[in-house]
């Protein structure tokens, strides 16, 4: 088989079966399916922008930050960071890049690698934006209603404090004809 015929053969690696359970899953089963996590976080991340009117593009995996978000002000660079469950009240995430087998390990970010940070509480569909660049972050869960209720709030106080006017573009957005 060559070029379509083999993608629609495709066999995933995982069965709903092995992460139904979701967020009741053993650390092995999570961390067995990281990567699948990691994506569902970054489709919230764009669910909750599309919903809102910004639009995003993915980057290349091999590329520090995961989407452009695209404002009338020029782009920026987002990192997207998820967390499957609370540990002790909090989700907790770790801002550096690579994996443990990587031959480049685990690393800091450069200062210039992003400009906003997402943090997605998974098993609560929660995002918390930031710019802060620490380390190690956490979202506590006492803050997982206010992050429903406005789901743009944390993202507005960021954009206005990279000093960007216009959080939304207006609305309604104008798509292309057909």
């Amino acid at each position: 088989m060559s070029g379509f015929e083999e993608v629609l053969s495709f066999k995933p690696t995982t069965t709903t079966n092995d992460i139904r359970n979701f967020p009741n899953l053993s650390r092995r089963a999570l961390s067995q399916h990281a990567k699948w996590f990691g994506l569902a976080g970054e489709y919230l991340v764009d669910s909750i922008f599309l919903r809102f009117g910004f639009c995003t593009s993915p980057m290349p995996e091999m590329m520090p930050a995961d989407r452009l978000l695209c404002l009338p002000e020029g782009p920026l660079r987002l990192q997207i960071k998820t967390c499957c469950r609370p540990r002790d009240g909090y989700f907790h995430f770790s801002l550096t890049k690579g994996y443990h087998r990587a031959p480049g390990g685990i690393r800091p970010y450069e200062p210039d690698d992003f400009d906003l940070v997402a943090l997605v509480a998974l098993s609560e569909n929660a995002v918390k934006f930031t710019l802060e660049r620490q380390a190690s972050h956490r979202v506590a869960c006492s803050e997982i209603a206010a992050l429903h209720q406005d789901p743009c709030a944390s993202l507005q106080w960021a954009l206005e404090d990279l000093g960007v006017n216009e959080c939304a573009p207006s609305l309604p957005i104008q798509f292309p004809s057909q």
